[in-house]
């Protein structure tokens, strides 16, 4: 009976070690899979945190470029213009086409409004200049626009250019409940479009909204 109970221990101890083994190589198993799948999300995390940030910086980079080349060739086609005509005062620029050109319209000491185009770039006039032959009302306005405009339009520009960084689409001296201002929009970044207007005389701020027509 004791030589039997000897021979019985060990085979438990055996049986209790051979049954505590899956158990352990599950919990390393279990130890590794958790190891490895927390730094490949850490490592996945990573990743994509910079590659948000490089695409982020790179789109910003480039909208601001664009921006700055858009306001560039528009401030180009005003210097054309008033080139072109001889002397004046500008009173208007748009960009046409999408950009592909630029319409500017330029008032000389008599009161005449000429209307140049020019390229994209705003170095070169296309097609022959337009002159407009105005009438009392017409010339007595203009007179009013470029005496109330102590801000010219490479100013006014810069004022703009300070609310919104985007392209200036278009801009032009306007009367606005009485009062002469520099009116236009700006499409930002995000393709946003801000209506702005600014007192043409000190350059406050009259109106700043998003201008949500289709």
């Amino acid at each position: 009976m004791t030589f039997r109970t000897q021979l019985q221990k060990p085979s438990a101890r055996r049986v209790a070690a051979l049954a505590a083994l899956p158990v352990v190589a599950a919990l390393a198993l279990t130890g590794c899979s958790t190891d490895d799948t927390a730094n490949g999300s850490s490592d996945s995390a990573a990743s994509s945190s910079n590659g948000s940030s490089t695409t982020g910086a790179t789109g910003g980079d480039s909208t601001t470029a664009a921006s700055a080349a858009s306001n560039d060739a528009l401030l180009a086609a005003v210097a054309t213009a008033r080139k072109s005509v001889g002397s004046g005062t500008v009173i208007s620029v748009e960009q046409e086409q999408r950009g592909s050109a630029h319409e500017v319209l330029v008032v000389t000491k008599d009161g005449t409004e000429h209307e140049v185009h020019t390229d994209a770039d705003g170095t070169g006039v296309t097609g022959t200049p337009q002159t407009e032959t105005a009438d009392a009302d017409d010339r007595a306005e203009h007179e009013r626009f470029v005496a109330a405009a102590d801000l010219d339009v490479s100013t006014a520009v810069s004022a703009f250019e300070d609310l919104h960084a985007g392209a200036i689409t278009e801009l032009g001296l306007d009367d606005h409940l009485g009062k002469v201002v520099w009116e236009g929009d700006v499409v930002d970044g995000s393709g946003t479009k801000h209506s702005v207007r600014i007192d043409a005389g000190s350059g406050d701020v009259v109106t700043d909204q998003v201008d949500t027509d289709d």
